[in-house]
């Protein structure tokens, strides 16, 4: 029985699709930050932010372990599959700030951009009604005493969602956003 020469890999995929994103401004006029992608567990995601300068590492999508896959003869499906978009914020800002300067002109359209990117995509399908994202908006998202251990080691606003996604083993077409 011969074997796959050709597994599909998630992490890699997604890398790629990601590539494409356009860099994201923090604010009108400014400069222009790419988006870093990174995955892994609890441990892994507070190593990364410990090796790197803050300054290369956000606007941030960070997949989180585990991940349920299940590896068919061409395709793979990835059910529950978690992300957590992340700018680093000043812990003193208000609600009505975050939402303006960094949901509103980062996280939102990032996840916009994610769902573009998914979309245009020819080797993803989002596995879920209409293609929606459920996202849920965790402000001043961090791992001190006042936070659940879900938190980091950086002070971020955050926008987490989860998709189910059907990744077929084919050469990625490039993705263009206008």
């Amino acid at each position: 029985m011969p074997v796959s020469s050709k597994t599909i890999v998630i992490e890699d995929v997604l890398e790629n699709i990601f590539s494409y994103l356009p860099d994201m401004s923090f604010n009108v006029n400014s400069e222009t930050y790419p988006v870093t992608f990174g995955y892994g567990d609890q441990v892994e995601l507070n190593a990364f932010l410990a090796n790197r300068d803050k300054s290369t590492t956000y606007p941030l999508i960070w997949m989180l372990y585990p991940l349920d896959e299940d590896h068919q003869k061409t395709m793979l499906v990835a059910t529950n599959v978690t992300f957590v978009l992340a700018v680093t914020t000043n812990q003193s800002m208000e609600n009505r700030e975050r939402i303006k300067l960094t949901y509103g002109k980062v996280l939102m359209p990032l996840l916009y951009n994610i769902r573009t990117a998914f979309k245009q995509s020819n080797v993803l399908t989002i596995q879920s009604e209409n293609e929606s994202f459920k996202s849920i908006k965790y402000p001043n998202y961090s791992n001190t005493e006042s936070r659940d251990e879900s938190g980091t080691i950086a002070i971020w606003d955050a926008l987490r969602f989860s998709v189910d996604l059907e990744i077929i083993d084919t050469c990625i077409k490039p993705i263009k956003f206008f």
